[in-house]
């Protein structure tokens, strides 16, 4: 089944735009994570506050700098925020926090954690990789980091983008790509693929079978390429224009979903991106996943099956119990309205 992506970028092209905004970009929104780390000079061993529900990316970020990565546990809600428990933050001596806010949304308790941070000197990296477009003025702290990569509030040629940098606590070094960049070859491949939706050529097929036996570079942290700053650019203006027709398609959805009591939605601050829907689904989570294949219906889930049992020695109870209750839906711009009408359809008849 395909996933939908952003498609209001109607070219490979993107010139005309301003590229100071970027002024710190990578080549993954993992090694933007890594780079803020790095720049906080932070003794070996240290360790680092972040969820358990979220992509693993962050805890390898963090592994990779030779940190320790804590997990905090879910709220015992029915929603996807992460609890920062204060008490625990103390008692295990965390000197970063990774606060991360998930698809679209400003984790609701940004306010008393940032506080929190700046009281007991605590640096604070706001990880808003799915979140480009929420309020940046809510954002202190030592950087937040963006990403372009696949499912994100801005999907472009992939990266990373470290902004509203703290510089007196931050050093950012990073490398200039090399005049020809593969990197370039598979953004140029991953926007054909994944946006535009173009057949192959046998060029780009001989691409595609060379890439996979080059070293993807991503561990090393380099800018992006002049290329993908010009398509995250693009992106990133483009936004306003595509909210108002992502709203649409959410709330179609939303009026359906709500009708179902097996079904919720997992969190609606109705401040959000609306690229995604999060469902919580109530009971019985492979019927569900089962039923949403069987109607073609595309979905998304961080964990397709039940979480490591033996996790933090199972203190993460919260976690353990819900994290694979969680089921993105795309409402993007890109899906005609007439297949978000299909897919409300088909949510509210399930039983």
């Amino acid at each position: 089944m395909n996933y939908y992506f952003p498609s209001f970028i109607n070219s490979i092209e993107a010139t005309g735009y301003s590229l100071s905004q970027l002024k710190y970009t990578v080549n993954s929104g993992t090694n933007a994570i890594r780079l803020l780390l790095r720049s906080f000079n932070l003794p070996l061993n240290s360790k680092v506050a972040i969820p358990a529900f979220v992509c693993k990316s962050v805890k390898e970020a963090a592994e990779s700098e030779k940190l320790i990565s804590v997990l905090f546990d879910m709220k015992a809600d029915n929603t996807f925020w992460t609890h920062y428990d204060f008490v625990r933050l103390k008692e295990e001596n965390i000197k970063v926090v990774i606060l991360v806010h998930l698809y679209g949304f400003l984790h609701p308790d940004t306010k008393t954690i940032t506080d929190f941070c700046e009281e007991n000197n605590i640096l604070l990296l706001h990880d808003a990789a799915q979140s480009y477009g929420i309020d940046e003025k809510m954002l202190r702290g030592a950087g937040v980091i963006y990403s372009f990569g696949a499912g994100k509030s801005t999907t472009a040629a992939c990266g990373g983008w470290i902004t509203s940098v703290n510089e007196e606590k931050t050093s950012l070094s990073i490398h200039k790509p090399s005049l020809f960049s593969f990197q370039n070859i598979r953004a140029k491949l991953f926007l054909k693929s994944r946006i535009f939706g173009y057949e192959f050529s046998g060029q780009d097929d001989f691409l595609k079978k060379l890439l996979i036996v080059i070293p993807n570079n991503a561990r090393k942290i380099v800018s992006m390429s002049k290329f993908q700053k010009q398509m995250s650019m693009r992106s990133i203006v483009e936004l306003k224009n595509i909210l108002p027709l992502r709203k649409i398609r959410y709330t179609i959805l939303k009026d359906k979903v709500g009708r179902n009591s097996q079904i919720g939605i997992a969190y609606d601050d109705e401040v959000g991106l609306y690229f995604k829907m999060v469902l919580y689904v109530k009971d019985n989570m492979a019927k569900f996943k089962n039923y949403l294949r069987q109607n073609q219906i595309p979905y998304f889930a961080l964990f397709e099956n039940t979480p490591d049992a033996s996790l933090e020695n199972q203190s993460l109870a919260n976690f353990l119990d819900k994290a694979e209750r969680f089921i993105e839906i795309s409402t993007e711009a890109s899906i005609p309205e007439n297949e978000i009408i299909r897919i409300s359809k088909i949510l509210n008849s399930y039983k």
